[in-house]
Parts: C-alpha cells; structure tokens; sequence
C-alpha cells in the first residue's frame, strides 16, 4: 500500500517536480541499499544499481506510470537491475537465472532485545533453520513478512505467479514449524527477519 506522502511525491515527480524526485530519492535510498544487498553481497554493484535505477527514472518520467505502488514498484525495478548485472558478469557461465544469486539474510546485533534468557535458544534455532531454507523460500518470507508486501507484490517481485509465491511461504514456515515447537512460530520469524542490519 503506498502511504499518501510517498504517493505525493511520485505524483509530483511524474509531472516534473525535481524536488520531489529528490524526496523519493532521500526517501528510499537506504531501504533499496539495504534491499539490494540481499541479492549482492558487493556494495559497489548495489549502489551503482540504484544510481541507474534513479537515473532511469528521471530520464524516462514520462513514460512511468502514475498509478503505481511505490515502494514495490522500486524494489521490482532495482531487482531487475542487480539481476541484469549479474546476468552480465556471469554471461560466459551460461548458468541459470536460480544460480545467478543467491537471496541472504544478515542477522543484526540489534535483534539482542529479543534474546532474553527463555527465548535466546529458539531465536538462534530459528536464525539458524531461515539460514538453511533455499534462497527463494528466504526471499519470499522476507518481502513477505519485513517489507510487508502482499502476495500479488511478492510474486510481481519475485516473478512468480501469486499461487507459487503462496507455496514458497507455505514451505517456508512449515519447515520451520516442523524444527521448532512453538506456537509463535510466525510472531518470531517476523520478530527474527523484521531486525535485518544493513551492510
């Protein structure tokens, strides 16, 4: 859902306010660098990315569409960026897309409120069991529960249909459930992804 701020700005910048590009900017860059590293461990590509992401979107406004969710509109476009790269340096491998990169999680010295005595030892379990889902299902779960974007913006995201987004998610939790015997299951992965520290 694009707050009414955001939603102002993207308005203003379509029809040609520099200032509000500059907000959009200000706005989302260190949550598309944070983004980006997820998909890239190497700060310089992901920086590079998002200056051509800008840049692009400066220089074709007109032809954007001005009904857009913002923030996965972003985060669509700057995916789609890194991956090209990727694609690029990994041409001469002729590999496939899944093996490009791979989708990780950096766990934050932040999270330590949460690692109160009764809880440290399900909370290094469940770092641990996201740790070894597949990329994909790391991905989904993340855009899922810390970016809180729908299905339907997951799937666009993750090019994937809304159905096969659902069964990444599904999988996801119910590999952790079957390792974890909790019943907040899905309060502490939101808890444990929701803390993610930038690098």
């Amino acid at each position: 859902m694009t707050d009414l701020k955001e939603y102002t700005y993207w308005q203003d910048f379509i029809g040609g306010c520099d200032r509000a590009f500059e907000e959009l900017y200000n706005m989302y860059i260190d949550r598309l660098y944070t983004f980006g590293k997820k998909y890239h461990r190497d700060s310089e590509l992901v920086k590079d990315s998002i200056q051509d992401l800008f840049t692009d979107l400066y220089r074709y406004r007109n032809n954007i569409n001005p009904n857009v969710n913002v923030r996965p509109y972003l985060f669509i476009s700057l995916r789609r960026i890194i991956l090209d790269k990727i694609r690029k340096e990994n041409r001469a491998h002729d590999l496939p897309q899944e093996l490009y990169y791979t989708f990780t999680l950096e766990w934050s010295t932040e999270s330590q409120w949460i690692q109160r005595e009764e809880n440290q030892h399900l909370y290094r379990k469940l770092q641990k069991l996201i740790t070894l889902l597949p990329s994909r299902q790391r991905e989904a779960i993340y855009l899922k529960f810390h970016e809180e974007l729908s299905y339907e913006e997951v799937a666009e995201l993750m090019q994937v249909s809304v159905a096969t987004c659902r069964t990444l998610i599904y999988r996801a939790i119910k590999s952790i459930r079957e390792k974890v015997d909790h019943v907040q299951v899905i309060q502490l992965l939101c808890m444990v992804i929701g803390r993610q520290q930038m690098k």
